[in-house]
């Protein structure tokens, strides 16, 4: 699944019937992904026999464009972030720190006109910068993770983590669960900077770690997320 398609699909499962309603007219969330690749692409430059491209990005807006996304602002923010990063992560791009993506209203544009300003911003202290011998603090990449789905009887079963793993009972999810507890597309975990993320979809049943209902949680090791009878383990490897 490309980026773009894996992007719209997660908005389309959060808002499920209202997205194709709100997006139907005016500046559309794909069309702002496709636009932030190019972007990226644009700001790129190579030190050291490593690519950096930005990791801010300033969208505006129409002012009724605006009004339109405000419902979904937070959103839309927090999965162009996780765009943002897969994108870099894929194409072995290196970000200065962590993605930040914001809405701007410009009265300038018209509806359906959207622009985009990037550029690099390192939230680490400056030690850290010195430290890291060409003014760019360094992203360590998050250690390698994977979901174990417990048995009952013992066995299991290891999915390792890259970027996304989707997990509900229909088969299009990278972890597919035949529990009719679960929900079609019932939670995900993603690599957000060097976190794992688990995020409920809105499922039917709902998610828990270690017994406590989420709707997002940062996974630590060993904790234990359970979605209708089945327990999927998180660790890193």
């Amino acid at each position: 699944m490309s980026l773009l398609s894996g992007f719209e699909q997660r908005l389309e499962r959060t808002v499920e019937g209202f997205f194709s309603k709100l997006f139907r007219s005016g500046v559309h969330p794909v069309e702002i992904g496709k636009r932030l690749l190019r972007v990226m692409e644009d700001g790129k430059t190579v030190a050291l026999r490593r690519t950096y491209v930005p990791n801010v990005y300033r969208i505006l807006l129409s002012r009724d464009d605006h009004d339109r996304l405000a419902p979904l602002e937070h959103k839309l923010v927090e999965e162009l972030e996780v765009f943002v990063s897969e994108a870099a992560r894929q194409r072995e791009w290196v970000l200065a720190d962590s993605p930040r993506v914001s809405f701007v209203p410009d009265g300038r544009l018209a509806r359906g006109e959207f622009k985009i300003e990037a550029r690099s911003v390192s939230l680490a202290p400056a030690k850290a910068r010195e430290e890291a011998g060409d003014g760019i603090a360094r992203r360590p990449k998050p250690r390698p993770a994977s979901l174990v789905v417990l048995s009952p009887d013992g066995a299991s079963k290891t999915i390792p983590i890259a970027g996304r793993v989707g997990i509900g009972r229909q088969s299009d999810n990278e972890l597919v669960i035949s529990d009719p507890g679960v929900s079609r597309h019932h939670a995900e975990v993603v690599v957000v900077a060097d976190d794992h993320i688990v995020r409920d979809l809105g499922s039917t049943n709902g998610t828990s770690v270690n017994g406590d209902k989420i709707t997002e949680h940062r996974l630590q090791e060993g904790d234990r997320i359970t979605l209708g009878h089945a327990v999927v383990e998180f660790r890193r490897t």
